[in-house]
Formats: structure tokens, C-alpha cells, sequence
């Protein structure tokens, strides 16, 4: 009888779960493509070898989820239920850290999930979300959630190599890509989970810029990982003027090219050729401050991300100094 009321109480708040079928919202709150982006799909290839659902290479041998990302360890984003259901089981208070060696691999051993949540909607299906910001779950085992509810804030707990929510999604204990059920072949959506609305904003994109801008110097991406590096416009007494660009899911055979333009012919430019796919690339480009200061006039950046000679991604930037 328990689980009758439980399996009627979910068909009013999240449709058909116990008819065999889920329709899940996002379960991140952020704007696709503006301030968060999906960096890796589930793994549709057997072999060691890695394909999203759409035959790319957006993910690695054996995920079993989909990780939408923000952009560094400065940003914060809700984690929300992508469909109502009750609290299964919780973990809070490891350590955020992102993983970038070994060492940082052996000390998660066993809790890669980190910090996170999993609820069980009824019929069969279940959705886990990881690696949230330590001290921020906000449920406890056996509470009912609405969709939408805030399960606690995007951290990088657990075996993170950036800030994001990592959702599985199961159907009878098994993992499921929420884009494409049917996990031995690839080309395209087949039977999604996801409701139309959430698909329309998952749109599947080659190729992210994430951030962009002008510094004083040269870049390192991990000053842009952990958002060290000041978002800040140019100023006369700049030792260095360097356009930068920071991009996600790269193709092998893209071609990278940052280029840095401004007045009395000023010109700075640097271009790579990946020869493999990569998660995710920084590339820069500069000069060095004239020994009369910098000259007034509008300075442009500009990154370009090119396939096989023919542009997929560009953005540029501009800043006037006076």
C-alpha cells in the first residue's frame, strides 16, 4: 500500500515515472551556453576508446553521466532536482579539491562521487548528483523533493577535475545516457529523458569559448581554473598586453588561433593545431609595452576555432583606452 501512495504521489508531481517513463529537467540552475556548459556526455563505445551520443569525443572511456560545468572555482550554481522523488541516500563534508594528479586521484579512492545526492523517483528510476560545494547539501535521507528543488550548490568534491553537477541517471540499477538509451549505438538522440523544454537548451555544441579577455602578462590555465586571474580591462601602465582565450571540448584536427589587434598597426597572433581532442585548451598572445605607453585607441581580441580551414567558433572582445 506504502508503495501505491508513493508511485500515485509521484505521477501527480513528476508525470509518468511509475508508468515506465521520467521526464527530467535540468538539474543545474544556469543558463546553457551563457554560464554553464554540458563538458562531458555518457560513453557510448565499448572499447577503451571514448563517443558521446553524438559520436563525438565530449567524454571518456567508461562515464556514465552527463557533467555541466561553471566556469571556475569562483562560480556558484544551485544544484536542483531534475524530477521529484524521495532522498535515497546523501554524503557532505569532503573537501573540494580539483584533481590534477595521482596523488589527488588516491586520496578520493572510492568516494569519486564527493559530496552529493541520490533520489529515487519511483518505478525503478534513480538520478545521483556529484561533487557539490562541501556544507552545502541541503536534504537529508527520506525527504520528499519537488522537481526543481535545490539539492545543494555546484562544487568540485570528489574526483573533479572542474567545478560542475555530475547526474546519472538509472532505470533498474543500470545507467542510462538521458540523451540516448539505447547505449550501444551513437548518431543522435533515441528515447530521451530529458523533458523538451531541458532539451532545447542542451543544444550539443563542438566547441566552447568559456572565458576570454585581456591580461597583463602571460596566462596559466590554472589561474583560470581557480579564477585567481582578475577580470579586468587595460590600463596605460601595463607591462604586457595579451589577449586570452579559454575553450572546451576541442576536436583532434581543430586549429586554435588567438589574435590581439590594436592602434598604430599593433598585431599579435599564435595559432595550434590540436592533434588530439582535447576537454579543454588556453591559448594567448601579445605584446610588450611600447616604451611611450600604451596608445589610446580601441584594442580587439579575438579567438577563432577552425575545422579543416572552416570557422566553428569565433569571439572577439574590445576595450578603448584613452
Amino acid at each position: 500500500m506504502r508503495a501505491l501512495f508513493f508511485c500515485a504521489a509521484l505521477m501527480l508531481l513528476a508525470g509518468e515515472a511509475c508508468a515506465g517513463k521520467i521526464s527530467l529537467g535540468l538539474p543545474i540552475a544556469c543558463e546553457p551556453g551563457k554560464d554553464c556548459w554540458v563538458q562531458q556526455y555518457s560513453d557510448h563505445d565499448p572499447s577503451p576508446a571514448a563517443q558521446d551520443y553524438m559520436c563525438g569525443a565530449e567524454s571518456y572511456d567508461g562515464h556514465d553521466g552527463t557533467d555541466i560545468r561553471i566556469r571556475d572555482t569562483t562560480s556558484s550554481a544551485d544544484v536542483t532536482a531534475s524530477a521529484a522523488g524521495t532522498v535515497k541516500g546523501v554524503r557532505d563534508g569532503m573537501a573540494d579539491r580539483l584533481v590534477r594528479t595521482d596523488e589527488d586521484k588516491q586520496a578520493i579512492k572510492d568516494r569519486e562521487c564527493g559530496n552529493g545526492v541520490v533520489l529515487d523517483h519511483g518505478g525503478g528510476w534513480e538520478t545521483q548528483y556529484c561533487h557539490m560545494r562541501k556544507g552545502s547539501v541541503a536534504v537529508k535521507a527520506g525527504d520528499t523533493v519537488a522537481a526543481g528543488q535545490r539539492l545543494g550548490k555546484v562544487g568540485y568534491s570528489g574526483l573533479a577535475a572542474f567545478p560542475h553537477v555530475h547526474l546519472t541517471v538509472r532505470k533498474a540499477g543500470k545507467a542510462i545516457d538521458p540523451f540516448r538509451q539505447d547505449a550501444a549505438t551513437c548518431g543522435g538522440l533515441a528515447d530521451p529523458v530529458w523533458s523538451t523544454e531541458t532539451l532545447s537548451r542542451l543544444s550539443y555544441a563542438k566547441g566552447n569559448v568559456i572565458r576570454s579577455g585581456f591580461a597583463p602578462g602571460a596566462v596559466d590555465l590554472k589561474d583560470l581554473e581557480d579564477g585567481s586571474l582578475a577580470d579586468t580591462n587595460p590600463v596605460k601602465d601595463w607591462p604586457a598586453l595579451v589577449a586570452y582565450g579559454w575553450a572546451i571540448n576541442l576536436e583532434a584536427g581543430d586549429t586554435i588561433r588567438i589574435s590581439l589587434r590594436g592602434p598604430d598597426g599593433l598585431s599579435a597572433e599564435q595559432e595550434t593545431a590540436l592533434d588530439r581532442a582535447k576537454a579543454q585548451y588556453m591559448l594567448f598572445s601579445g605584446k610588450k609595452r611600447p616604451a611611450a605607453g600604451w596608445p589610446a585607441g580601441v584594442y580587439e581580441g579575438r579567438i577563432d576555432i577552425l575545422k579543416d580551414g572552416a570557422m566553428r567558433v569565433s569571439q572577439s572582445w574590445q576595450v578603448t583606452l584613452d
